[in-house]
C-alpha cells in the first residue's frame, strides 16, 4: 500500500535539495543587492541634501551670532557678557539637536531585513525537506 510517498534514492534527494539551496541563495542575493542599493541610494541622496543644509545653516549661524551680539551691546549689555550669553544658548541648542537626531534614528537599521528573513525561511524549508526525504519538484 502506497500512500505517494517518493521512494527515491537519498543521493538523488540530497543532491535535489543542494541544487534547490543553492537556486534559493542566488535569489536571496538578488535580493539582498536589491535591498542594499535601495537602502544606499536613500542614504546618498539624504547625506546630500544634509550636507547642503549643514552649510547655510553655519553661515545663518554666524550671521545671526554677530547680529544678536552686536544688538545685546547696543541695548548697554557688555560685549564679553553677551558673547557669553549667546555661546550658551548656542551648546544649548546644539545639545537639543543631537538628542533630536538620536531620536530619530531609533528603530532603524541598514540591515536587510527582507533578506535575512528570507535566508531564514529558505533553510527551514530545507531542513524540513531533507528530514522528510523529499523537496519539491
Amino acid at each position: 500500500m502506497d500512500q505517494g510517498t517518493d521512494h527515491r534514492p537519498f543521493g538523488s534527494v540530497l543532491s535535489e535539495a543542494v541544487s534547490q539551496f543553492a537556486s534559493l541563495m542566488r535569489l536571496d542575493l538578488r535580493l539582498l543587492e536589491a535591498e542594499m542599493r535601495a537602502k544606499t541610494s536613500t542614504i546618498v541622496s539624504s547625506g546630500a541634501c544634509g550636507v547642503a543644509a549643514a552649510m547655510f545653516f553655519v553661515l545663518a549661524a554666524f550671521a545671526l551670532v554677530q547680529f544678536l551680539i552686536l544688538a545685546m551691546i547696543h541695548f548697554g549689555v557688555g560685549a564679553m557678557f553677551a558673547c557669553l550669553i549667546v555661546g550658551a544658548v548656542l551648546i544649548g541648542a546644539g545639545v537639543l539637536s543631537l538628542y533630536l537626531a538620536k531620536r530619530a534614528l531609533i528603530g532603524w537599521t541598514i540591515t536587510p531585513v527582507e533578506t535575512v528573513n528570507q535566508v531564514r525561511t529558505d533553510l527551514a524549508a530545507l531542513k524540513q525537506g531533507l528530514r522528510y526525504g523529499s523537496t519539491q519538484q
